[in-house]
């Protein structure tokens, strides 16, 4: 029985990493178009913007990768556009 509830409780890993996955790109999504959108009329100063630029970069490239977080560099990006640093 105690073979069963580990193979059980590794199931149950594998599916919540699975649907996860999709829930993760579509916050991706969502902060990458809110970055977009403050970027259009954020007042920064070139240093802020090409910092904000180079995460984003980042967040995008953490979304094609396996088992990326995109998140982390996304909202460091947000933090500066909002004044949150």
């Amino acid at each position: 029985m105690n073979a069963f509830r580990r193979l059980a409780l590794a199931a149950c890993l594998c599916a919540g990493v699975a649907l996860a996955g999709p829930a993760l790109a579509q916050d991706c999504d969502a902060m990458l178009g809110q970055i977009d959108q403050l970027l259009q009329t954020a007042t920064l100063i070139d240093e802020q913007r090409q910092q904000v630029l180079d995460l984003r970069d980042e967040g995008m490239a953490e979304t094609t990768r396996a088992g990326g977080d995109c998140t982390g560099a996304l909202q460091q990006a947000l933090d500066i556009l909002t004044g949150s640093n």
